[in-house]
């Protein structure tokens, strides 16, 4: 009798806390839920993981906490963060970034060793999460990012032979001097009203310019057009997205939730992107099949659509737009960037001006 009051009373009580449940609650206890079993899900990875690897012999490292491993150690300066940790435990040393295993190399001997002897082993590059982007396939067609296979020497192929030949390098000097001319032009008219001058945006409109002319025979961007600063903020969401630090290429498993929003901001840049490199192509098409095809500019996008339209070939419009990407993505940024830091350690350094 005594047993049966008390399963009474734990029903009462279960039920008592189930109706005290408010609806705002359930939500909290539904995410709470989530993170406890991917955490679990995670641990339970590791030590199999651990286990399968455990003849692995991996250099020495810092020691690692459960889950995050060794990310909070990294702080908000990684780079000198690196630099100390390599004087503890070597030029070559383990982190665990979350889940993945990664190693450092800290020294120049080490680094020559991997890049030149064994270059072909590491050759390929992890894909980040943000590149995983539904209907583009980005890393599956642009030469940056795909493994060393026969289509990356095809594409590596197009690009010395149709972009890095002499011949095209020389016949671009003279834009080249121009545009740096304009460049200093507008420097100079904003020096004479006394407007400020973004020195990286200033520079970025000029090296785009210099990528569109070589490719398109065209300006793509003008230093007061709203167009060109949509052009330059693509570019640069682009590689903004690539580089900043995204949970879930540390966690693996949070890509099907996609934390930080950052798939669907680079579909949406890609897609922008696509567009008007769609409209640059088709526009050059309808010019080489009407009447004034004579008139149409030999540059390498000419180049690339003759081979596109040779039989059996292996190069596809959606190549053309992977290697348009790369190019516009790989030249602009570095170049604005490099000559932003030189001015802004100009600044910081006045001596060194005269």
């Amino acid at each position: 009798m005594a047993l049966a009051h008390c399963r009474e009373d734990i029903k009462r009580g279960h039920r008592k806390t189930i109706r005290q449940l408010k609806p705002m609650e359930y939500p909290f206890l539904l995410l709470l839920i989530s993170f406890t079993w991917a955490c679990l899900h995670v641990l339970i990875a590791s030590i199999q993981l651990r286990r399968k690897s455990g003849r692995t012999v991996l250099p020495p490292g810092p020691r690692q906490l459960p889950i995050i491993g060794n990310i909070l150690a990294l702080g908000d300066k990684p780079h000198r963060t690196l630099a100390h940790l390599s004087r503890t435990y070597g030029p070559l040393m383990t982190l665990k970034l979350g889940t993945i295993t990664t190693i450092v190399v800290s020294s120049p001997d080490i680094a020559k060793e991997a890049l030149q002897k064994h270059d072909q082993a590491f050759s390929s590059r992890t894909v980040p999460d943000a590149l995983h982007v539904q209907h583009y396939n980005f890393h599956k067609t642009s030469m940056v990012w795909l493994p060393a296979s026969t289509h990356w020497k095809f594409l590596r192929k197009i690009a010395a032979t149709q972009m890095f030949t002499s011949q095209r390098l020389d016949a671009s000097q003279a834009l080249r001097g121009k545009k740096v001319q304009e460049l200093l032009e507008y420097v100079h008219e904003n020096c004479n009203s006394g407007q400020a001058v973004d020195i990286g945006k200033s520079v970025l409109t000029t090296v785009l310019n210099l990528i569109s002319n070589t490719f398109f025979s065209l300006d793509i961007a003008s230093y007061n057009s709203d167009l060109s600063q949509e052009f330059s903020d693509l570019v640069l969401g682009v590689m903004e997205h690539i580089g900043k630090p995204n949970i879930a290429d540390y966690f693996p498993i949070l890509r099907l939730v996609d934390p930080q929003g950052v798939r669907r901001k680079m579909n949406n840049y890609f897609k922008r992107l696509n567009h008007i490199f769609d409209s640059i192509i088709s526009e050059r098409n309808r010019l080489r099949s009407s009447s004034v095809a004579s008139k149409a500019c030999h540059d390498v996008l000419d180049a690339l659509l003759i081979l596109v339209e040779e039989e059996n070939t292996e190069l596809s419009f959606a190549d053309i737009q992977a290697l348009l990407r790369d190019f516009f993505m790989a030249g602009s940024d570095t170049t604005s960037s490099t000559v932003e830091w030189a001015m802004t350690e100009l600044l910081l350094n006045p001596d060194k001006l005269y």
